[in-house]
């Protein structure tokens, strides 16, 4: 957990929470958000007025922006999702899917033929869009704004042709679009492709067809989470990252290392994508934030930029996600696991990688529960970030 108490000045409090991507990893943040909607009294509004995501934390966060009218039942239909989930809701898991994955590949490799000929992904995930399609009513976002219960819902997006990381938002019409270096804040109505595009992780799902270039998973090019929620207003921040903060172990003298599998390279891959850059972002704004207090100054223009203080609080998991994803590999239906065993996935080096793609029951249950768990130990520090009465404590 991070933490950062600024000190009181005038300017409006506006809150913002953070999604970042883990794929089946999020169901983390339904627990948390589990936990904050059991300290807001009955019928409260919605406390975060700017709400951004990234990956599968897009998907929580729209579930929320479209049901901010209603936070409790936003969060009711978040988790309601997450503890009925399956892979078949995402990707096709069955038996010949797999079996097609896996020669497609194989035949790309042995062949040399990993160029436009190649299969454009290892997984085919069209369930997950009518999944969305049925679960999310985007129409209720732009109601939301309209009523006052959201400023603004921002979803990221990495582009493969321009290399751009964008960040797609819908929000009040005083929000003005921004531009840094290799990343952009653009006004758009969010839609089902923004969703998809965001959460097509590289090489597992294929690209999206989006505003005439191919997108993928936003954690690619995102390399300042924090700033979308910034940029639309928030100056009070609560990220719910997905990764336990403690380190591993570096091997000891003559301890035997196997050579890294394709599920662990994979994995590898993916804690760099979803974790380091939010780590080093959080970094970043504690230097700022300690900056402008050893200065006493409560804003310090550079160029087009004001540098203000924000207050945040970071929850992550308080176990590590890998040896729970570990305890339920037979989970995944036979067909994965076949699937993913040829990877190197199953083995205990390449837990990060199921970790990630265990969009099952058990898994996303255990998940909750730690998240809210986790959420009521920080229970005392949420209150203070939201400037709420803990309603549920005694």
């Amino acid at each position: 957990m991070y933490w950062f108490k600024r000190k009181k000045d005038v300017t409006p409090s506006i809150n913002g929470l953070i999604l970042p991507g883990g794929g089946a990893r999020n169901a983390y943040q339904a627990g948390v958000l589990k936990a904050i909607a059991e300290m807001l009294p009955d019928g409260a509004k919605n406390p975060f007025p700017v709400i951004s995501g990234t990956s599968s934390g897009a998907i929580n966060a729209a579930v929320l922006a479209s049901n901010a009218g209603r936070f409790s039942e936003g969060v009711r239909r978040i988790n309601g999702i997450w503890k009925n989930f399956h892979c078949g809701k995402v990707f096709h898991a069955d038996a010949w899917s797999a079996l097609q994955s896996g020669f497609h590949w194989t035949v790309a490799f042995a062949t040399a033929r990993l160029g436009q000929s190649a299969p454009h992904a290892l997984l085919d995930n069209s369930p997950q869009r009518e999944f969305i399609e049925s679960h999310i009513r985007l129409a209720r976002i732009q109601h939301a704004i309209d009523t006052g219960a959201l400023r603004a819902l921002s979803v990221t997006a990495s582009s493969y042709s321009s290399g751009h990381s964008f960040s797609y938002f819908q929000g009040v019409d005083e929000l003005i679009p921004w531009q840094r270096t290799r990343r952009q804040g653009i006004a758009q109505e969010i839609s089902i492709d923004h969703l998809m595009a965001s959460s097509a992780i590289p090489l597992v799902f294929p690209a999206v067809w989006l505003n005439n270039e191919y997108h993928g998973d936003g954690s690619m090019r995102e390399s300042a989470p924090l700033s979308s929620a910034i940029h639309l207003g928030a100056n009070r921040l609560l990220i719910i990252g997905v990764r336990n903060p403690v380190l591993d172990a570096t091997p000891g003298a003559g301890e035997y290392v196997p050579y890294p599998s394709i599920g662990q390279i994979t994995g590898y891959m993916l804690d760099t994508l979803f974790m380091d850059r939010l780590d080093s972002d959080i970094e970043r704004m504690t230097r700022i934030n300690h900056l402008l207090g050893e200065t006493n100054a409560r804003s310090v223009e550079h160029e087009d930029t004001i540098l203000r203080p924000i207050e945040f609080l970071m929850i992550s998991p308080s176990k590590d996600v890998r040896e729970i994803a570990e305890r339920h590999t037979n989970a995944f239906p036979r067909a994965a696991q076949v699937l993913l065993k040829g990877l190197g996935a199953l083995a205990r080096e390449g837990r990060p990688l199921l970790s990630y793609l265990l969009f099952e029951a058990p898994f996303c249950r255990e998940m909750i529960e730690l998240g809210y768990q986790d959420g009521l130990a920080n229970r005392s520090e949420i209150a203070q970030l939201l400037d709420i009465e803990d309603s549920a404590a005694v």
